[in-house]
């Protein structure tokens, strides 16, 4: 906007400097410039000097006027005076009749010349008229390619496809809309993008609820008297489905928009601790969780650091075996905390879409160890919002190793 701004500024001075250079110099005179009659008459006076009658005469029928003046009566500057004395003709402005020609005759009287009608008036209408329909002209050459620019950028974002897209606009990069251009592409995409998140959510949605829903069909149609096994059945259907809502309420409100972070210096080793302490209670008694801390601080949101290696262990805990484990490891540009475990691991065809939503690998990480699929689109997005990244790869123990990196304090500010 500032480059557009200071554009149309320069574009409307040195318009109106040249414009005004231009009428100047066609409507206005100027005591450099000589009037027609001035040279036809100075050639004509010298040759007739010795004439006063015929030179009368002749300047009379030209529409001029001649005077004799006393050579005193005019303080003239040496080099005009010998200019005079010469014979040559020297030229005068006056405003308010014009140029003036003086000649020395040959008696040494001071014969001054001049039109009558004195110097002829500016036609100010025409000036003006000229003036600003050449503003507007010059003007309207500048505005067409931005008003060219602007329709077709109102035509595109009034033709909204199907798939949620709208048409590809490009402009060339001296054009005044050139970064708007780019950031209605840009929204295009997110738009997509956002629609076909939109429809994949909608589908998973119901892919997801069908299972308890049929569940719960079934057993409702034997009623099943309180306390008995089907019964209990039903509860854990209906306490899946608030689970499965609950996700999705929560990856719903972290896909929309990031919140406001509060960053400060962590302990890392004390606060994953933390979490394994209060995840031990709910952790099965054949699986064992075994640290291997470092002191390390991070700059961070600790609630969403928490969130992220909780998620993250209680996947680790549905596919563990016997074991699992959590480290600390950093160098000089990030700190990474490492989740191993003993399990079925993650097949290197799958390990980049394990963190898109509803995503499950076909081979032992399926629906029937729970959860929606949402855990570990969950972390992808909270480290997003770190500036850091997460990713899985083989563990030493056999199983999966999910590794969450944050940049180091002393590389990142909050």
């Amino acid at each position: 906007m500032g480059r557009l701004f200071v554009s149309l500024y320069l574009f409307i001075v040195l318009s109106l400097v040249g414009l005004a250079a231009v009428l100047d110099k066609v409507f206005l005179e100027t005591d450099s410039q000589l009037d027609p009659w001035v040279a036809a008459t100075a050639g004509f006076v010298a040759a007739h000097l010795h004439e006063p009658e015929q030179l009368n005469s002749h300047l009379q029928s030209f529409g001029l006027t001649a005077d004799l003046l006393d050579m005193d009566s005019i303080a003239w500057p040496a080099d005009m005076a010998a200019q005079l004395r010469k014979g040559q003709p020297i030229v005068l402005y006056d405003k308010n009749v014009g140029q003036q020609l003086y000649v020395l005759n040959a008696q040494g009287d001071l014969l001054q010349i001049y039109h009558p009608g004195g110097r002829p008036t500016l036609n100010v209408w025409l000036y003006s008229g000229l003036f600003f329909g050449l503003l507007a002209i010059l003007l309207s050459l500048w505005i067409w390619p931005l008003w060219r620019d602007l329709s077709r950028l109102k035509d595109a974002s009034n033709s909204l496809r199907q798939d949620g897209s709208l048409p590809e606009l490009s402009v060339g990069s001296a054009s005044a809309l050139s970064g708007i251009v780019q950031s209605f592409n840009q929204l295009s995409d997110q738009i997509k993008q956002l629609l076909q998140n939109q429809r994949e959510l909608t589908g998973a949605v119901a892919h997801e609820f069908r299972t308890p829903l049929s569940r719960l069909k079934f057993a409702l149609a034997v009623e099943p008297p309180p306390g008995t096994a089907p019964w209990q059945a039903m509860s854990r259907d209906v306490e899946e489905l608030e689970r499965l809502v609950q996700e999705m309420l929560d990856y719903a409100s972290m896909e929309s928009v990031a919140p406001e972070m509060d960053y400060s210096l962590l302990p890392l080793a004390e606060l994953i601790e933390g979490v394994v302490k209060r995840m031990q209670v709910n952790c099965p008694p054949h699986i064992q969780l075994e640290l291997a801390l470092k002191d390390c601080e991070l700059l961070a949101d600790g609630h969403f650091v928490q969130r992220a290696l909780q998620n993250i262990l209680q996947n680790a805990m549905r596919y563990a075996k016997r074991k699992i484990q959590v480290g600390i490891e950093e160098d000089d540009l990030q700190v990474r905390i490492l989740i191993d475990d003993d399990g079925f691991g993650v097949g290197e065809a799958d390990r980049q879409r394990i963190f898109e939503p509803f995503f499950r690998p076909d081979s032992g990480r399926d629906r029937k160890r729970g959860g929606a699929g949402l855990g570990l689109a969950i972390v992808s997005r909270i480290q997003q919002w770190h500036e850091g990244s997460c990713h899985v790869e083989g563990s030493p123990l056999g199983g999966a190793r999910f590794v969450l990196c944050y940049p180091k304090p002393n590389k990142k500010g909050p």
